[in-house]
């Protein structure tokens, strides 16, 4: 009797070793997520608990699984539990770290090359990485090792587990996400969603991988145009730079782009510019093509880029860039541009990264080889990539990060420091470009526009990159125009001159361009002009009671995070899924936005933006 009441009691205590492990992955997640988890309403609330009740039966089973007699049944499941610990808890651990957000199936189908990017950013960060993941794999060891020195389950209640194990993994990998709130499951089942989701979107052929990336083009046809002036037009395009980390007008002590503020010293600058978003494919798309970033698919499609524009008046055209167009499908998007010239990533260097891209120094260097080919007038892209995370530096000149090194400051400011590093690095490039092009003799005929696709987060609100938020570190944007004298005309030069300090979008980039190449006012662009809510800062300023809608979710581009907002005059409203209700600041008297206004003090602008996007989008 004594006997058996101990093989009961130590059968029981296995079960409960099993149990209480598989319930570690709920409970941090409610030490995480508790105030998120509270805001559920009932039926995602209930989503949330049914995923939890999947999480702790499928850790459970596993565990019993791997604690068997039989050696194939146990290995096979120890190795199977230490993968999942790793991927479905660890991984997990890992990106809520860095992003307070884990990923999700929106996450997983944003990017075409998934693994090489994610491969990428654990190896730069392998060593928090490795400290991440590597608790839950302890565990993922230890628990059945526990468990069989206790008592070994028997066959019957193995094979249990085992059919257990199978009907939870079937359960997380293909019951609809979208059924509860965005991010409203555990870490693990979130993970094994977003993999079935990814799965069923490939196997099924549905484009569901391929339909929230841009895809290939049909532009519409441009009719022949006359433009009015003749001017040479090279646009610089960068990636991931912020405002505050630029000398956008001239500083004789400017530290940070030191080199394009020496080339270009008498560039007219335009401090108060802001993305509509802070995602990559919707910047591009909103400056290249004029149009919003909640314009329907078919619309972004079909709308012509400013390539297309260029050669319909006569121009060359030219793209250069050291983005890697394997990504996100950048390539099939800028299929067929009318450009003579062009290069890629890939071209300058065989190895280019998919997040940083190639050397920006020797994509700089082939440009100004390049460019003689052009007949002028012509259009040219210069697009940028080094100051994509994890930002590229030169270690032999890396002012910023040796001296948060010597000042032993911390983590933050470490990632700050090799960020304005990068900056620094990209703008030696861009500031020896500008200088060797003055020597040319089309330069006194040539204007120079800078630009970035949006900010970056350098942890001023708790995250590190991009696409998050429409915080402004995230999409305030550097903006300027050089232009050697006597190509603007006075009223052109007043009106930049105006533009300095006002608050502007990226909407005004596209007329701004159309109008430098002397086409934005001409005979046939009326048609298109009516689907461009610019403003030509050569002709004045956007209205003060314009309303902009920004987001990071399009059409073009789904979004692994969603947020939404606008902007009028200097009032920015934001919100998001997991931050609901509006946000109100004015960036003019709270730079750094620690001041919610509530949303009454933005009325005007919630009720714009709400009607644009047909209601509360959250």
């Amino acid at each position: 009797m004594l006997s058996s009441m101990k093989a009961w009691g130590h059968a029981h205590t296995s079960h409960l070793v099993a149990f209480g492990a598989a319930s570690s992955v709920l409970i941090t997640d409610l030490l995480r997520r508790s105030q998120v988890v509270r805001s559920f309403d009932t039926n995602d609330a209930l989503f949330y608990w049914a995923s939890a009740a999947i999480s702790i039966a499928f850790w459970a089973s596993l565990a019993l699984a791997a604690a068997s007699d039989s050696k194939p049944a146990r290995w096979s499941a120890r190795t199977a539990l230490v993968i999942a610990a790793l991927l479905t808890v660890g991984a997990q651990s890992y990106t809520y770290s860095r992003y307070q957000s884990y990923l999700d199936h929106r996450a997983v189908l944003v990017g075409t090359s998934m693994l090489p990017s994610v491969g990428q950013q654990i190896w730069f960060d392998r060593t928090m990485f490795a400290l991440t993941v590597l608790p839950p794999v302890i565990i993922a060891i230890v628990v059945p090792l526990v468990m069989t020195r206790v008592r070994a389950p028997g066959p019957k209640v193995v094979g249990i587990a085992a059919d257990m194990v199978i009907v939870t993994l079937l359960l997380a990998l293909f019951v609809s996400p979208t059924r509860g709130a965005d991010q409203g499951t555990t870490p693990d089942v979130m993970y094994l969603s977003a993999m079935g989701q990814l799965s069923r979107a490939k196997w099924d052929k549905n484009q569901d991988v391929t339909r929230v990336h841009p895809g290939a083009r049909t532009p519409t046809p441009v009719p022949k145009l006359t433009p009015s002036v003749k001017r040479n037009v090279i646009l610089i395009v960068t990636e991931s730079v912020r405002a505050q980390d630029v000398c956008v007008a001239h500083d004789d002590g400017c530290k940070t782009t030191p080199y394009s503020d020496a080339a270009a010293p008498k560039r007219f600058p335009v401090t108060q510019m802001r993305a509509l978003d802070s995602t990559t494919a919707i910047s591009l798309a909103v400056m290249w093509s004029g149009l919003l970033p909640t314009e329907p698919r078919a619309h972004l499609h079909a709308a012509p880029l400013v390539w297309e524009y260029a050669h319909a008046a006569g121009y060359d055209g030219a793209y250069w860039t050291s983005q890697n167009l394997l990504f996100a499908n950048s390539g099939l998007w800028l299929e067929g541009i009318p450009a003579s010239k062009r290069v890629s990533a890939t071209q300058v260097e065989a190895d280019a990264s998919y997040e940083v891209g190639a050397d920006d120094g020797k994509l700089v260097s082939y440009v100004l080889n390049d460019i003689g080919g052009l007949k002028e007038p012509y259009l040219g892209v210069i697009h940028l990539s080094n100051t994509h995370y994890p930002y590229k530096i030169d270690d032999d000149d890396c002012p910023f990060v040796r001296e948060s090194e010597e000042q032993k400051r911390g983590d933050n400011d470490w990632v700050l420091s090799r960020y304005r590093d990068a900056v620094r690095l990209q703008d030696k490039a861009v500031g020896r470009f500008i200088t060797e092009f003055k020597k040319r003799p089309e330069a006194s005929r040539t204007a120079i526009v800078f630009v970035s696709d949006h900010g970056e987060q350098l942890r001023e609100k708790g995250l590190t990159g991009h696409t998050f938020t429409l915080f402004d570190p995230e999409i305030r944007i550097p903006f300027w125009i050089d232009a050697p004298a006597g190509l603007l005309s006075a009223s052109e030069e007043s009106h930049l001159a105006l533009a300095k300090s006002e608050p502007v979008t990226a909407l005004e980039v596209m007329p701004t361009l159309l109008d430098l190449l002397g086409i934005w006012n001409v005979p046939g662009m009326a048609p298109f002009q009516k689907s461009i809510p610019g403003t030509s800062l050569l002709r004045g300023l956007p209205s003060p009671e314009r309303s902009v809608v920004m987001t990071n979710c399009s059409e073009l581009w789904a979004c692994a995070y969603k947020n939404w907002g606008g902007m009028r005059g200097t009032k920015k409203i934001f919100g998001s899924s997991s931050h609901r209700g509006w946000g109100c600041f004015d960036v003019a008297t709270d730079p750094t936005e620690e001041h919610d206004l509530g949303a009454e003090a933005c009325g005007p602008l919630v009720h714009d933006v709400e009607n644009a996007m047909h209601g509360p989008p959250f």
